[in-house]
């Protein structure tokens, strides 16, 4: 099929899931269109993966025409549905009255922010279409089985080297990460499929669409929350502007923006069902949060970093401190008896204990004291990975903290900065008291696992920024 095949490849699966989500919004809202294209572009790609796996697993040949026949009929009755029900209709004019309100100062620069992110968008599509497959874990792990499932036509499993050793029917495939989720490598699959042959561009195209859905999805949830257009355009050019960000886009093949995407969505729509209760938008959470379990293996445990911010939208003031006290009692019981094993449904065993924590397929990390806080302070105070955000962060978390205090917090507060103290408590946990602190120190993971916080992490500033203006100041969504 060429190059217009992989462009119908990756532009079909937007425009499913952009129509289905519109089901959700009919009625025209300030970014809606940018957040049902972001989203959709994510959920699409993913059902894609999903599909596809499927059909490989029947023992059919892997091709892109009968998804692409599902995903047509799938179009046309979320097209249908649509036409076929009776929406409420909103006058246009809003736009042009929000638009007019702006003065020629602000035209002018936030003329300049979009012009700068649209070189910076085409400049990463170039490094894109020009670099080959170059990153560690593409070219050993996700490349690597695009490549195999696409050379071979067929969805030929990975197994453990053992296993792998003792096979006789010729068919199984190892790699060192053989347990990893298949999805990210569906999605190169996918778009090379399309090709018809194995490129290496069309394997990291994916990740060009990715960077675009992460900031239309980004603006258009900005938009939603009720920040006029100049605030939202900003916030997401502080997000495009960070360097590793960028770095993920040009060096593409790293399953961390995907996730990365994948858990910035779900926190953002959590919070908007937390201070409006927008079923739609906690379902999106849900959805995604699911998503976010099929693309690595970390995503299951900073999938659960959400329930104390569920708990935290139930509970407060004196309630909330009691909660977080028996929960640190409860967690003293279990390092003073030596440990627990508990079996996690569908996953495996799990130990818990003073001396180490194992988990199902992510393996076991051994608890000791207190790591060199060094190499963290290097990463996130010196260098410029992240720009200025980690002083941003510590100014806006004590900032919510002294604003909690003095005056009565609302459900959204609470869960959106429990959200935050928890991710930073678990990753700064994670390279601080385990055996993972050598990642630290040799610069190989640290920034590549902080990345999934980011988009949440930058929306949650917004809502912050937000919220220290005044009600005159903000404009109704």
């Amino acid at each position: 099929m060429g190059w217009p095949g992989v462009a119908i490849a990756l532009a079909l699966p937007g425009v499913t899931g952009c129509l289905w989500l519109r089901l959700l919004w009919p009625v025209p809202k300030p970014g809606r269109w940018p957040l049902l294209i972001g989203y959709g572009y994510l959920l699409g790609l993913t059902a894609i993966a999903l599909l596809l796996g499927l059909w490989g697993r029947l023992g059919s040949e892997l091709t892109v025409y009968p998804v692409l026949l599902v995903l047509g009929l799938m179009s046309l009755l979320a097209f249908h549905l649509f036409r076929s029900r009776a929406t409420a209709t909103v006058a246009r004019s809003e736009y042009g009255t929000a638009a007019q309100r702006l003065s020629v100062g602000q035209r002018i620069l936030l003329g300049a922010i979009l012009l700068w992110l649209v070189l910076r968008i085409a400049g990463l599509a170039l490094e894109v279409w020009w670099e080959p497959l170059f990153p560690w874990d593409a070219w050993t792990t996700w490349g690597l089985r695009a490549r195999v499932w696409s050379e071979l036509r067929e969805l030929v499993p990975f197994i453990a080297p053992s296993d792998w050793l003792a096979d006789d029917s010729g068919r199984a495939q190892t790699i060192a990460a053989w347990r990893y989720p298949t999805t990210v490598s569906l999605i190169a699959t996918w778009s090379v499929l399309a090709f018809g042959q194995w490129n290496e561009t069309a394997a990291n195209l994916p990740w060009v669409g990715c960077i675009l859905a992460l900031a239309l999805g980004f603006y258009g949830q900005v938009r939603f929350w009720g920040a006029p257009a100049p605030t939202a355009i900003v916030f997401t050019w502080l997000l495009l502007s960070l360097p590793l960000l960028n770095s993920h886009v040009a060096l593409a093949g790293y399953a961390d923006l995907w996730l990365a995407t994948t858990l910035g969505f779900a926190f953002m729509s959590f919070l908007h069902w937390s201070r409006d209760g927008d079923r739609r938008q906690g379902l999106l959470s849900v959805m995604l949060l699911a998503v976010s379990l099929s693309i690595k293996v970390e995503g299951l445990i900073w999938a659960l970093l959400f329930l104390p911010a569920l708990l935290a939208t139930k509970v407060r003031g004196r309630w909330l401190i009691a909660t977080a006290a028996l929960i640190g009692i409860l967690a003293l019981a279990v390092w003073m008896s030596g440990g627990i094993d508990f079996e996690i449904p569908f996953m495996g065993l799990a130990q818990l204990g003073p001396d180490r924590i194992e988990l199902p397929y992510l393996g076991q990390f051994n608890l000791s004291a207190l790591q060199s806080w060094e190499p963290m302070l290097r990463h996130f105070l010196l260098y410029g990975n992240w720009h200025l955000l980690s002083y941003l962060l510590a100014i806006a978390v004590a900032l919510s903290l002294f604003k909690l205090t003095l005056s009565r917090s609302e459900a959204w507060q609470r869960a959106g900065l429990t959200w935050v103290l928890t991710s930073l408590f678990a990753f700064f946990g994670l390279f601080a008291w385990t055996d993972a602190a050598a990642w630290a120190s040799d610069s190989t993971s640290i920034n590549r696992v902080f990345l999934h916080f980011v988009p949440g992490l930058i929306f949650w500033l917004m809502t912050v920024w937000m919220s220290l203006q005044t009600r005159d100041e903000v404009p109704a969504s």
